[in-house]
């Protein structure tokens, strides 16, 4: 019957459009298709299909953090992440998480089933220029990493709150600072990480997926 395949996508179109390809092609066959994250996870853990089609963006966590699950859960099946679009952080995530297939909407039928092909026979298929994607995104984690180490654990809390969401009145009543307390602080951990604003400081905490973890700062009390 060729190799197993479930398919998640929330689109009902766009799921029926893949389950008619994809059963069209006598190497493969359709077992099971979701149209949430939690309902894909039920149904691998279920069928452990050779291989799961998962749309990145779904209700019901997203295809990264279902595949994320099926890694925690030792699942042999591998994962291909279909995307309309990702950007490089997200890029990251996926790789970093063990997709072995990342696939964009754009592409023509004919890249899916040769996707499908390389990942079921243990291989991997990735969109060109990823690999550079990813190093230059874990050479900026590594420089952010970095410069984290010269902060004190309090700039650590405010780094944290701030990249929480909270404004320097939310921070000084949380910290017990007075908001002028606060600003000294945020003054220095902008010169400490060499950034100008709260939007800089969060985007690059974002981008490299790397804000104030709570053990950094456990560390240093």
């Amino acid at each position: 019957m060729g190799k197993s395949v479930l398919i998640a996508d929330d689109h009902p179109i766009v799921l029926g459009g893949l389950r008619a390809l994809i059963d069209s092609d006598p190497d493969f066959h359709v077992v099971a298709t979701a149209e949430n994250g939690d309902e894909a996870f039920g149904k691998i853990e279920q069928f452990v299909p050779d291989v799961a089609v998962l749309d990145l963006n779904m209700p019901r966590q997203s295809g990264l953090e279902v595949l994320s699950r099926v890694g925690r859960a030792g699942l042999a099946t591998q994962i291909v992440i279909l995307a309309a679009a990702a950007s490089d952080a997200q890029i990251h995530d996926i790789v970093g998480a063990g997709a072995r297939g990342l696939l964009f909407k754009e592409s023509a039928p004919r890249v899916l089933m040769d996707c499908l092909t390389i990942v079921a026979g243990g291989g991997v298929w990735l969109p060109p220029g990823t690999e550079q994607i990813v190093s230059r995104l874990e050479e900026r984690s590594r420089a952010w990493q970095f410069r984290m180490q010269s902060l004190t654990s309090r700039e650590l809390e405010l780094v944290r709150l701030v990249n929480s969401g909270c404004s320097n009145k939310e921070i000084a009543y949380t910290l017990q600072l007075s908001e002028g307390t606060v600003k000294v602080h945020l003054n220095n951990i902008f010169r400490k990480l060499n950034v100008s604003t709260r939007f800089e400081l969060t985007s690059l905490a974002r981008q490299t997926g790397r804000g104030a973890e709570p053990s950094l700062i456990q560390e240093r009390r």
